[in-house]
């Protein structure tokens, strides 16, 4: 009897669907859905048919050789990169809001981490608790309920929080307020407060109109204010772990790591490489697509914040890079949304990440897309004067993503041929499988051949490892021309060529290519294992390059890598 009912209403469905004047076809699509519900990611494809890559045979520049290992100490991977907001941003209407995609958008990164900070946290945002009037230079305001609608998105993408406290206006029972309201809005996921946000710009002759401080300011006064602060929210936070400074300058990084406040939870950096705004040609920190690709500034990058992992180690604190992104220079330049943005982000969080780094932020914006701060990865798509609840992903963004695809494991250390233009880049997962990360900063506009990548397995590992590794998923980040505004990123997909189950092994490296302008981030599945010996990976040790190449090389020792006692410059 259900059986007849069904197909009767299923016969009546078929004829009231073919009347005279309907479309079949017309009435079964489905409606598109509300901006709130889409995704504004351009040149991101979801569901690739396959990955492949250029025979080996038909690259015709000279071979590329990468040696990989596992150093003791090495920095995880898995939602340890994310995004750095000004705090007048968690008063946003964007937070939580159904009319509003941001959500849905922050969850395709992996676990991403969420920092609140920025020059308006000291100077612009007026937090109260009690809805006592803003003064006259408050430009924000934020309350509890603006922390609790940050904390439920928190909640939906699987983030971790850092928030800073307003140290420029000497209140530290008002922030002390803040700090317990964040611990009880986000419990656990409030990994830290930071006191402040660039204090060693709070007086700065260069910077005048971010003065909050006059002369007399200095490491030692800013040492004065922290045991204040601390104390404050000692009393109203118990236990609150501080990450601090969030400077650019090292004797400031020392001052935080040596106050004696208790609950330290990381050191905190922040660096922006282009910061040159208007520098001479011979300068390697200009706001251009040839100074953000060059292997000069990953070298200057390793220097910088080499240092400050080397102070990270003294004072046995994990290193945080909270604030970061291509140039601090203010209005649009040659970088903006460009496709050598997207290269640039995933090497240089590769890069941060081999020298210690455990968090990187990229500040960001809910501006609008047009008049908002061009570096942002994300942007809201409408008017600037309205730039209303609906983000979109920049370039920055797809490469956010195809980091977040990268396995929970453990970053090893390179040491690649050749000039720095090809950087290659691993990661050995929790279950053995390894990732490979080739940047290629060749502008595919001026370079149309591929180059051949062999890479060797990687030493270091220790007790059971793998001893043969088959290639199985490929994804690629890929431009027409290092300038160009637009990138096309392809999620992971089963290699689809002939170099399908290609095998890598101790005796047998692998040998790949690589496209100018692009990422290529490669799985390889674990086939065979072996317990390893002190002869075959038991001693964590670093393969030597070949002697007869230029290496562009990180160190063994990560956590220690350089120790250097220099002049400070701008940004030192």
């Amino acid at each position: 009897m259900i059986a007849l009912v069904l197909a009767f209403g299923a016969l009546a469905l078929r004829h009231r669907s073919t009347e005279p004047g309907t479309d079949p076809e017309r009435r079964a699509a489905p409606p598109e859905p509300p901006d709130s519900e889409t995704l504004l990611l351009p040149g991101y494809d979801p569901s690739p048919a396959g990955f492949e890559m250029t025979d080996p045979a038909d690259a015709t520049a000279e071979t590329i050789t990468a040696h990989l290992v596992l150093e003791e100490g090495a920095v995880r991977t898995g939602g340890n990169v994310g995004l750095s907001f000004d705090a007048r941003e968690l008063a946003s209407p964007l937070w939580n809001s159904e009319s509003s995609n941001l959500s849905l958008t922050l969850s395709e990164l992996d676990r991403p981490v969420l920092r609140f900070g920025g020059n308006g946290v000291d100077r612009k945002m007026w937090w109260t608790s009690s809805n006592e009037p803003a003064p006259d230079w408050a430009e924000v305001t934020v309350r509890p309920e603006d922390l609790e609608r940050v904390a439920a998105v928190a909640d939906k993408v699987d983030a971790q929080v850092t928030i800073a406290l307003d140290l420029g206006h000497d209140d530290p029972y008002r922030a002390a307020d803040m700090a317990a309201h964040a611990q009880e809005a986000f419990s656990e996921r409030l990994v830290a407060v930071a006191i402040g946000n660039e204090p060693n710009g709070f007086f700065h002759a260069n910077q005048p109109q971010l003065a909050v401080r006059d002369t007399n300011w200095g490491p030692e006064a800013y040492q004065a204010s922290l045991t204040e602060y601390s104390a404050a929210i000692e009393e109203t936070a118990p236990g609150l772990p501080v990450a601090g400074p969030g400077a650019y300058d090292a004797p400031w990084w020392r001052a935080f790591a040596e106050s004696g406040i208790p609950n330290q939870r990381a050191l905190s950096l922040h660096w922006y490489p282009l910061w040159d705004c208007e520098g001479p040609a011979s300068s390697i920190a200009n706001p251009t697509v040839e100074d953000l690709t060059s292997p000069a500034i990953r070298e200057r990058a390793r220097h910088v914040i080499g240092m400050g992992a080397d102070i990270a180690d003294q004072h046995d604190l994990p290193l945080w890079l909270e604030e970061t992104g291509p140039t601090s220079c203010p209005g649009t330049n040659d970088t903006s949304r460009t496709h050598a943005q997207a290269l640039w982000t995933v090497d240089y969080v590769m890069t941060a990440t081999e020298l210690g780094v455990e968090r990187t932020a990229f500040h960001s914006t809910l501006q609008a897309c047009q008049g908002g701060a061009p570096m942002s990865p994300i942007c809201a798509r409408g008017p600037h004067e309205d730039a209303g609840p609906i983000v979109a992903g920049r370039t920055s963004y797809l490469a956010l993503m195809m980091l977040g695809n990268l396995p929970d494991g453990q970053v090893l250390t390179p040491s690649v041929s050749g000039d720095g233009t090809v950087m290659v880049h691993g990661v050995v997962a929790d279950d053995g499988s390894l990732a490979l990360v080739i940047v290629d900063m060749r502008d595919p506009a001026d370079v149309g051949t591929a180059v051949a990548v062999q890479v060797s397995a990687p030493s270091g590992l220790g007790g059971v490892v793998p001893t043969m590794w088959q290639l199985s998923e490929g994804s690629r980040l890929t431009g027409e021309a290092l300038a160009s505004t637009e990138s096309r990123l392809a999620a992971p997909a089963d290699v689809t060529d002939e170099s399908a189950g290609e095998r890598l092994a101790p005796a047998e490296p692998l040998t790949l290519t690589s496209e100018p302008g692009s990422v290529t981030v490669l799985r390889l599945e674990v086939t065979d294992t072996s317990s390893a010996g002190p002869s075959d990976g038991g001693e964590r040790r670093p393969d030597a390059a070949p002697e007869d190449r230029p290496v562009a090389t990180v160190p063994s020792g990560q956590r220690n890598i350089v120790r250097v006692r220099c002049t400070m410059d701008r940004y030192l």
